[in-house]
């Protein structure tokens, strides 16, 4: 993608801004001595037309170039009175017919931008919809996270000052300043990747184009260009799988309604139709031993257990125990990856066929 320099205002030669598309260039007169003719132009704020003159002779050689103003847009075909102009290094050319001439161009929407050959791109997780916020009335913050991959051995270890800059093609649906970059880091400093975090109580339902331009001090820049729809609220729907569980209770805790497991999206998607960020059980809500869990297709969740009683006079749990769980290993291969729980972490690349079984301690 050209790199372009952004004009926040478009000032298109002597041309006078009305409202809407107007044509611009010419002195209002036509056929006059020498078979000179006016030469005009469409005005458009995402475009910059430079070099045209205003009247030409017939068939003499017309050269001009016009420049992209927005990331949002490309340069289509370049018109003169409806013909095609010729495009070439300087620009564009056409020969003078023995009429006046409007020029008209043609934009091409940039909807979505990613070079594999970058060190950045979207996460896997991230999805073309956003939710907007439940209730945006609340006093706190309703943010969702859009995931960003960084290939480390093109960023670099040794990145340590941040260049984000954002835009977006419809204000009034996702406003730039409802985005943030937030970034992940090691050892105090040092870059490791990071997220964009949308504000959803100040974006609105329709569909916007953002734009994300990420530079660091050790690093070159790096481009993203993205189209969401903004949803109402618990509309977006997920492929998941229905995932029997049964439990293995080997710790010291007997009284069942005091032991809770809890499974804890780690991908989660704000306003989605199929789950709450936290799937929680007791052992004693459950049917014959097992229970089920709404798995989301290429997420992975984290798996906590523990024991607490509730005191109902302060409304707080007491004598909270954490609980160990078991690792487990189901099917699957190298290539494809195994079902497992690891450290904590549930991820599944298959639906099981029996029951995966918890085993607390």
């Amino acid at each position: 993608m050209k790199k372009v320099t952004f004009l926040l205002t478009s000032a298109i030669l002597s041309c006078v801004a009305l409202t809407g598309l107007v044509s611009c260039g010419g002195d209002g007169t036509s056929g006059g001595d020498d078979n000179i003719y006016d030469i005009t132009y469409v005005e458009d704020e995402n475009y910059t037309v430079t070099g045209l003159s205003a009247t030409g002779q017939e068939g003499s050689n017309i050269t001009f170039d016009v420049t992209s103003n927005s990331v949002f847009y490309e340069i289509g075909d370049v018109l003169f009175n409806g013909e095609a102009t010729t495009k070439d290094w300087f620009g564009y050319e056409f020969i003078m017919p023995d009429e006046d001439v409007e020029i008209t161009v043609e934009l091409i929407p940039v909807t979505s931008y990613d070079d594999e050959d970058d060190y950045l791109s979207w996460g896997s997780s991230v999805l073309d919809k956003i939710s907007v916020a439940e209730d945006k009335t609340v006093s706190y913050p309703v943010p969702t996270s859009l995931p960003l991959f960084f290939d480390m051995t093109k960023f670099g270890y040794y990145n340590t000052e941040i260049d984000a800059t954002f835009l977006s093609s419809n204000e009034e649906v996702i406003p730039a300043d409802a985005l943030t970059f937030e970034p992940t880091t090691a050892n105090g400093n040092l870059l490791r990747g990071g997220s964009i975090t949308v504000d959803l109580k100040k974006i609105n339902l329709g569909t916007a184009s953002i734009y994300f331009r990420f530079d660091s001090n050790n690093a070159d820049e790096a481009e993203l260009i993205r189209t969401f729809t903004v949803t109402e609220y618990g509309t977006i729907e997920l492929e998941y799988w229905d995932v029997e569980f049964t439990y293995d209770n080997r710790s010291d805790f007997s009284d069942l309604e005091n032991i809770k497991i809890s499974f804890n999206d780690e991908n989660f998607i704000y306003g989605n139709s199929v789950a709450d960020e936290s799937q929680s059980f007791t052992l004693a809500d459950l049917v014959e031993e097992s229970f089920t869990l709404k798995y989301i297709i290429g997420h992975e969740y984290s798996i906590s257990a523990s024991h607490a009683i509730y005191d109902e006079d302060s409304g707080h749990y007491t004598d909270m125990t954490d609980l160990e769980i078991y690792d487990w290993m189901g099917t699957g291969s190298s290539s494809t990856g195994f079902n497992q729980i690891i450290d904590g972490v549930l991820t599944l690349v298959s639906l099981p066929t029996a029951p995966i079984e918890i085993v607390l301690s």
